[in-house]
Protein backbone atom coordinates (compact mmCIF):
# COMPACT_ATOMS: atom_id res chain seq x y z
CA UNK A 1 0.00 0.00 0.00
CA UNK A 2 2.85 2.40 0.81
CA UNK A 3 4.53 1.79 -2.55
CA UNK A 4 1.23 2.55 -4.34
CA UNK A 5 1.06 5.92 -2.54
CA UNK A 6 4.66 6.67 -3.45
CA UNK A 7 3.99 5.83 -7.11
CA UNK A 8 0.83 7.95 -7.10
CA UNK A 9 2.71 10.90 -5.58
CA UNK A 10 5.57 10.49 -8.08
CA UNK A 11 3.13 10.42 -11.01
CA UNK A 12 1.34 13.49 -9.65
CA UNK A 13 4.61 15.40 -9.24
CA UNK A 14 5.77 14.51 -12.75
CA UNK A 15 2.40 15.52 -14.20
CA UNK A 16 2.30 18.85 -12.37
CA UNK A 17 5.90 19.72 -13.15
CA UNK A 18 5.48 18.86 -16.81
CA UNK A 19 3.29 21.89 -17.51
CA UNK A 20 4.99 24.78 -19.30
CA UNK A 21 3.59 28.29 -19.20
CA UNK A 22 3.30 29.89 -22.66
CA UNK A 23 2.64 33.54 -23.55
CA UNK A 24 -0.59 34.27 -25.44
CA UNK A 25 -0.55 38.08 -25.14
CA UNK A 26 1.82 40.56 -23.48
CA UNK A 27 0.51 42.88 -20.78
CA UNK A 28 -0.23 45.99 -22.81
CA UNK A 29 -0.45 49.57 -21.61
CA UNK A 30 -0.45 53.06 -23.03
CA UNK A 31 -2.58 56.09 -23.75
CA UNK A 32 -5.16 56.78 -26.46
CA UNK A 33 -5.48 60.37 -27.70
CA UNK A 34 -7.05 62.23 -30.60
CA UNK A 35 -5.01 64.09 -33.23
CA UNK A 36 -4.96 67.19 -30.99
CA UNK A 37 -3.28 65.04 -28.29
CA UNK A 38 -6.35 65.14 -26.01
CA UNK A 39 -7.13 61.90 -24.13
CA UNK A 40 -10.02 59.80 -25.40
CA UNK A 41 -12.14 58.58 -22.48
CA UNK A 42 -13.96 55.19 -22.54
CA UNK A 43 -12.18 54.03 -25.67
CA UNK A 44 -12.49 50.25 -26.05
CA UNK A 45 -9.24 48.28 -26.22
CA UNK A 46 -9.85 44.54 -26.14
CA UNK A 47 -11.60 43.77 -22.84
CA UNK A 48 -10.88 47.15 -21.21
CA UNK A 49 -11.54 50.85 -21.69
CA UNK A 50 -9.47 53.97 -21.21
CA UNK A 51 -9.75 56.10 -18.08
CA UNK A 52 -10.17 59.90 -17.84
CA UNK A 53 -6.55 60.45 -18.93
CA UNK A 54 -6.83 58.02 -21.89
CA UNK A 55 -4.70 55.39 -20.11
CA UNK A 56 -5.39 51.66 -20.47
CA UNK A 57 -3.91 48.40 -19.20
CA UNK A 58 -4.54 44.89 -20.51
CA UNK A 59 -3.13 42.10 -18.32
CA UNK A 60 -0.79 39.42 -19.63
CA UNK A 61 -2.51 36.27 -20.96
CA UNK A 62 -0.88 32.85 -20.62
CA UNK A 63 -1.78 29.21 -21.18
CA UNK A 64 -0.18 25.92 -20.13
CA UNK A 65 1.23 23.17 -22.35
CA UNK A 66 2.44 19.73 -21.35
CA UNK A 67 6.17 19.19 -21.66
CA UNK A 68 5.72 16.00 -23.72
CA UNK A 69 3.84 17.79 -26.52
CA UNK A 70 6.41 20.60 -26.46
CA UNK A 71 9.34 18.16 -26.82
CA UNK A 72 8.12 17.09 -30.26
CA UNK A 73 8.01 20.67 -31.52
CA UNK A 74 11.39 21.60 -29.95
CA UNK A 75 10.82 25.37 -30.13
CA UNK A 76 8.60 28.01 -28.58
CA UNK A 77 5.20 28.43 -30.24
CA UNK A 78 4.31 31.54 -32.24
CA UNK A 79 2.44 34.44 -30.71
CA UNK A 80 0.11 36.74 -32.62
CA UNK A 81 -2.65 39.12 -31.66
CA UNK A 82 -4.69 41.84 -33.31
CA UNK A 83 -6.63 43.91 -30.76
CA UNK A 84 -9.12 46.57 -31.92
CA UNK A 85 -8.97 50.10 -30.51
CA UNK A 86 -12.49 51.50 -30.97
CA UNK A 87 -14.46 54.59 -30.06
CA UNK A 88 -17.72 55.87 -31.57
CA UNK A 89 -16.98 58.68 -34.03
CA UNK A 90 -13.35 57.60 -34.55
CA UNK A 91 -11.66 55.31 -37.07
CA UNK A 92 -10.86 51.90 -35.58
CA UNK A 93 -7.20 50.97 -35.38
CA UNK A 94 -5.50 47.77 -34.19
CA UNK A 95 -2.70 46.75 -31.86
CA UNK A 96 -0.98 44.07 -33.94
CA UNK A 97 1.90 41.82 -32.99
CA UNK A 98 3.43 38.62 -34.37
CA UNK A 99 6.53 36.66 -33.40
CA UNK A 100 7.18 33.16 -34.73
CA UNK A 101 8.77 32.01 -31.44
CA UNK A 102 7.41 34.54 -28.95
CA UNK A 103 5.26 32.14 -26.93
CA UNK A 104 8.24 31.02 -24.88
CA UNK A 105 8.63 34.43 -23.23
CA UNK A 106 8.88 34.36 -19.42
CA UNK A 107 6.07 35.49 -17.11
CA UNK A 108 5.78 39.22 -16.67
CA UNK A 109 6.07 40.06 -20.38
CA UNK A 110 4.75 43.54 -21.15
CA UNK A 111 4.77 46.11 -23.93
CA UNK A 112 4.53 49.85 -23.44
CA UNK A 113 2.55 51.06 -26.44
CA UNK A 114 3.14 54.70 -25.49
CA UNK A 115 0.59 56.83 -27.38
CA UNK A 116 -2.05 55.60 -29.81
CA UNK A 117 -3.62 58.29 -31.99
CA UNK A 118 -7.19 57.95 -33.27
CA UNK A 119 -8.54 59.98 -36.16
CA UNK A 120 -12.12 61.26 -36.17
CA UNK A 121 -14.42 59.87 -38.83
CA UNK A 122 -15.49 62.42 -41.39
CA UNK A 123 -19.12 62.55 -42.41
CA UNK A 124 -18.89 63.68 -46.03
CA UNK A 125 -22.61 64.52 -46.18
CA UNK A 126 -22.37 67.13 -43.42
CA UNK A 127 -18.64 67.83 -43.86
CA UNK A 128 -18.01 67.22 -40.12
Amino acid sequence: MTSNKAIAIAVLLVTLSSCISRLEQHALYGTVVNMQKRPIVNCSIGETTTDSSGYFYLPEKRYNQFLLSELFIMEAPPIAYNIPVKKEGYKTTYISFINTRGGGTKKGASRNLDTIYLKKKINYLTNE
